[in-house]
C-alpha cells in the first residue's frame, strides 16, 4: 500500500475535523478566539504605545511579563482543571472553561482599552485578561484530539492551528483597514476603541461554538463511558 503524501494526511484530517461535529465546533470557537488574540497581539502595543507615549520601557517589560507568566497560568490551569473534572464525569467542563475564557475577556478588555487616562491601570487589565481568558486552548484542542479518528489526530492539530490562523491573520488585515481609513494613528484613542470590539466579535462569538462542541463532545464521551461499562 503507498504511503500517503503530507498533504494527502493533512486532507484527511481536514476532512474529518469538519465532519465531525466536536471538531468542527471547537474550531470555528477557535477561529473566533484567534482572531481577536491576533488582534491583541499585534495592535495592543500601537494603543500603548500612542496613548501611554511616556511609559514605552514599562510596557515593554511589564507585557513580556504579561504575555509568558500570565499566559503560562491560564494555560495551565485551563488545562489542569478541564483534565481533573472530566475524570469525574463532568464532561462539559472543557467546553464551561473556554466560554468562560471568552466571557471574562470582553470586562478586562473594556477596562484595559477604554479607560485611557492610566497607565497602571490599564496594563493591570491587560494582564487580567491574559489571565482568564487564555485558558481556552489546552480544553479546546483536546476535545478535538478526544474526537478525532486516532489516524488523523497528529494532523488534526495541525489543521485546527493552520485554520484559526487565517482568522488571525485576516483580523489583523481588517484591523489595519480601519486604523487606515479613520487615521488611528491621529486619533490615538480609536485604536482602543476598535480593538475592544474585535474583542467582543471574537470572544462572544466563539461562545456558543464551544457550547455546541461541549454538547457533542459529552455525548461522545457517556457513549464511551458506557460502552466501557458493557465490556466490563
Amino acid at each position: 500500500m503507498a504511503q500517503k503524501t503530507v498533504l494527502q494526511k493533512f486532507s484527511a484530517a481536514l476532512s474529518e475535523t469538519f465532519t465531525v461535529p466536536t471538531c468542527r465546533w471547537s474550531l470555528i470557537g477557535g477561529a473566533f478566539r484567534f482572531f481577536g488574540g491576533y488582534s491583541i497581539a499585534f495592535f495592543m502595543p500601537s494603543y500603548f504605545n500612542v496613548i501611554y507615549a511616556d511609559y514605552k520601557t514599562q510596557y515593554s517589560v511589564l507585557n513580556a511579563v504579561i504575555v509568558s507568566l500570565c499566559g503560562l497560568i491560564s494555560s495551565y490551569a485551563g488545562g489542569w482543571i478541564s483534565d481533573t473534572y472530566e475524570k469525574k464525569g463532568y464532561f462539559m467542563t472543557k467546553a464551561y472553561i473556554c466560554i468562560f475564557a471568552g466571557l471574562a475577556g470582553i470586562p478586562t478588555m473594556f477596562f484595559c482599552t477604554m479607560f485611557q487616562t492610566n497607565f497602571w491601570f490599564s496594563i493591570s487589565f491587560l494582564g487580567a485578561e491574559y489571565l482568564v481568558a487564555e485558558c481556552f486552548f489546552s480544553p479546546a484542542i483536546a476535545m478535538v484530539l478526544n474526537t478525532i479518528s486516532v489516524a488523523n489526530r497528529g494532523f488534526a492539530v495541525s489543521v485546527y492551528l493552520f485554520c484559526a490562523t487565517i482568522a488571525g491573520t485576516f483580523a489583523t488585515w481588517l484591523l489595519g483597514q480601519l486604523a487606515t481609513t479613520y487615521d488611528a494613528k491621529n486619533n490615538a484613542y480609536l485604536y482602543g476603541q476598535i480593538l475592544f470590539i474585535f474583542v467582543c466579535i471574537s470572544y462572544g462569538g466563539s461562545v456558543p461554538f464551544f457550547y455546541l462542541a461541549g454538547r457533542t463532545y459529552t455525548k461522545v464521551k457517556k457513549l464511551e463511558a458506557a460502552e466501557a461499562i458493557e465490556i466490563r
